[in-house]
């Protein structure tokens, strides 16, 4: 293999389209969510898709994986589809917001990320009503409550690229 083709590889894995899972899991008009300390915002729950792993497989793994191996996730459906591209970041995934519930809803606030060992990163349950500035996707939010009051009326709803241009180190730089 030549030096033009090693680049061309390296360029084909580091450009290429991951796809990832967010449960949007919610009880008792709360939205399960991870709270990033070091960076001061809250994220769905979820993360990438593996190889030969199906949508469903990969939700229930990301819920035992977040919320402990005792958990069982019910697939409720897609609700959304999201581009999340940062080309300065070398990022391009799609994400899959999938409506899911749990068996298993308490003792899971505060509850820390053990893929974080430094306890910086913990699963926080959030007032579905009032939702905090820094839940990212940021512009989310407020769908996200209409849908909910209407009972999540669509399946499989393309949103776009939301929050274009908001990375996560612009969260650390806003007020």
């Amino acid at each position: 293999m030549c030096c033009h083709d090693i680049i061309k590889l390296v360029m084909v894995i580091e450009n290429k389209i991951n796809v990832r899972v967010r449960l949007v899991i919610i009880h008792n008009k709360k939205v399960l969510v991870q709270y990033r300390q070091k960076d001061d915002f809250h994220h769905y729950i979820g993360g990438h898709l593996e190889y030969g792993e199906t949508i469903e497989e990969a939700c229930i793994r990301e819920a035992k994986e977040e919320c402990g191996d005792e958990v069982k996730f019910d697939f409720q459906k897609i609700l959304y589809i999201r581009d999340f591209i940062r080309p300065d970041e070398n990022e391009h995934s799609v994400e899959l917001f999938i409506l899911g519930s749990i068996n298993k809803t308490d003792k899971l606030d505060g509850l820390k990320d053990p893929q974080h060992p430094d306890g910086s990163v913990w699963m926080v349950w959030l007032d579905i009503d009032n939702l905090p500035d820094n839940l990212l996707p940021k512009t989310l939010s407020p769908k996200l409550l209409a849908d909910f009051n209407n009972g999540f009326p669509k399946e499989g709803e393309y949103i776009g690229e939301i929050d274009k241009g908001i990375s996560f180190t612009d969260i650390k730089r806003s007020p």
